[in-house]
């Protein structure tokens, strides 16, 4: 199978996202793949400290803010008020809960949006995408990019959260690309939907911004 494009944008700024069969294919060998597959073993109904480890595998600025503020707060964050469904089969109302549930962890010392997603989408992989500040916010949300290099600045703001939500849901319910997801589904059977569409719009976001070595 080759040649399996997406639609991504939301109908913003749609972009051809070209062979992304194998660009899921490649993530293979990305540390984010790590990431996916690590089980965790710590508790799935509740937030503690070491959630912070695995992130790291993920493209992660997890500082000793973050795990200390888990440490005074981990139990605040209201795990059980999340929805027990995917993010394509909650409602408008689940969604702005499941922004408000995450925007109460970026809110606290060490923590934005990235962190946050990355540790509550290990609780909830198939309800909380990973939003990580450049990859979505910087670019995939950016209708400058990739002409101009992807933001960098932290995201709090549920309003922003609740955005990048709603263009996801967009993208992976919209009808072009309905026959695409099995397909992609067929080559990682283990992934959920919204594990596709950051594994492939990751490696297509670094295939335009290369990580700078220098």
């Amino acid at each position: 199978m080759t040649g399996v494009n997406l639609v991504l944008g939301a109908g913003h700024i749609d972009r051809l996202i070209p062979n992304a069969d194998e660009l899921l294919r490649q993530y293979r060998y990305d540390t984010g793949c790590y990431y996916l597959d690590y089980v965790p073993t710590t508790p799935k109904g509740r937030i503690v400290p070491e959630d912070l480890a695995v992130t790291l595998l993920v493209n992660s600025r997890a500082s000793w803010r973050a795990f200390h503020s888990l440490q005074l707060y981990a139990d605040t964050i209201p795990l059980a008020e999340l929805p027990a469904k995917s993010l394509q089969q909650i409602s408008q109302t689940e969604r702005t809960q499941v922004a408000s549930v995450i925007a109460q962890m970026a809110a606290l010392p060490g923590f934005a949006a990235s962190v946050a997603t990355k540790v509550l989408h290990k609780k909830r992989p198939d309800l909380i995408p990973v939003l990580d500040n450049q990859a979505i916010f910087g670019a995939y949300m950016n209708r400058h990019w990739p002409e101009s290099l992807a933001r960098t600045e932290s995201v709090k703001s549920k309003e922003w959260i609740l955005g990048a939500l709603d263009w996801i849901v967009y993208d992976i319910t919209r009808q072009e690309n309905c026959d695409v997801w099995p397909l992609l589904h067929a080559i990682e059977p283990t992934r959920t939907v919204i594990q596709l569409f950051d594994s492939v719009w990751w490696m297509y976001f670094r295939q335009c911004q290369p990580v700078n070595r220098t």
